[in-house]
């Protein structure tokens, strides 16, 4: 059946509009496909998470003990030798006061050898003219020779006896040092007993309470240094030689495309190790090696410390070169 004129160009209308929005779409699909592809290619992504520029200190205990007082709280601000917490140093302190005692004591026997040296010295001073005196007056026979031979029995019985003297008061300052020595060994046991801050900064947890026990060397504080806040991340090995140091970037919300700082890599280590800020991601390869960068924030004050987020990295400089 052969179809009246109007239809006919009506139907060649419609063909060409259909034409015309298929290839609208094409054509927006490629666009996005193109912007897709132009953003992977100007920035890569890695995982991190915010840290003071010092990293967060651990602190701990050098002993062992029970908890007495604690001074501070988190989120209080210290400086270097705040005390933060103290425990229990009853038996130090004793310790400490009993030798203290034993110095008071072995300062007053010092005092007293040194007087017996000093009254021995003028004996023995004495005894020597006496023995002159007598001997002259033996060569010219006005004195005998026994008084002469008494007199020196004496003087070598004197000068005995201040040997003994100046040995006793040599032994006493050795006495005197070994005590101090022992003070000192007691008041830094005494001294470690109450914990000080090492650094200026921020508590940022404190897992003790009072009557709780503290074991040597194991953690029961974290302090957030005084200083700047910064990102570190991990770059996959596959984008890891297109770091510079001096790149420009920003971090993210994981998963989020809004940014919560800029910054600017100031650090991009020498070579590929391990994952290490999040091991327990599922699916990981172990074998999987990374870069690891630090990124220095421009607007860190809001954010977080442990947080983690996405570190995007302009690489478009790259490109140009």
């Amino acid at each position: 059946m052969k179809l009246p004129m109007r239809y006919n160009s009506l139907l060649i209308l419609l063909i060409t509009v259909l034409s015309s929005c298929g290839d609208k779409s094409a054509n927006k699909k490629l666009e996005i496909e193109n912007t897709t592809q132009a953003i992977s290619l100007n920035h890569i992504v890695g995982i991190g998470k915010i840290i003071p520029e010092n990293d967060i200190v651990q602190l701990s205990s050098p002993v062992n003990g029970i908890v007495e007082k604690i001074y501070r709280k988190e989120n209080d601000t210290v400086t270097i030798g705040t005390i933060i917490l103290e425990l229990i140093h009853d038996l130090e302190d004793a310790k400490v006061i009993q030798l203290n005692n034993e110095l008071s004591t072995q300062s007053a026997q010092i005092k007293m050898d040194a007087a017996s040296v000093t009254d021995y010295e003028a004996k023995v001073s004495n005894a020597k003219k006496e023995l002159q005196r007598l001997q002259d007056l033996l060569n010219k026979g006005a004195e005998m020779q026994q008084t002469v031979d008494d007199a020196s029995t004496n003087l070598k019985s004197l000068n005995a006896n201040l040997i003994r003297l100046k040995a006793a008061a040599s032994l006493s300052e050795s006495r005197l040092k070994e005590i101090k020595a022992n003070l000192k060994t007691a008041q830094i046991e005494r001294d470690q007993k109450i914990i000080r801050s090492p650094i200026n900064g921020k508590i940022l947890e404190l897992s003790v309470l009072v009557g709780g026990s503290v074991s040597m060397q194991e953690s029961f504080a974290q302090i957030s240094p005084a200083g700047k806040t910064i990102a570190i991340c991990e770059i996959d090995e596959s984008n890891a030689d297109k770091i510079i140091v001096g790149q420009k970037g920003w971090i993210r919300n994981v998963g989020s495309s809004d940014s919560l700082s800029t910054g600017t890599i100031y650090f991009a280590s020498s070579f590929l190790k391990k994952k290490s800020l999040f091991t327990d991601q599922s699916g990981e390869k172990e074998d999987r090696r990374v870069r690891t960068i630090k990124m220095m924030l421009d607007n860190p004050d809001k954010l977080l410390l442990n947080a983690r987020v996405e570190c995007v990295i302009d690489i478009s400089n790259n490109q140009k070169k």
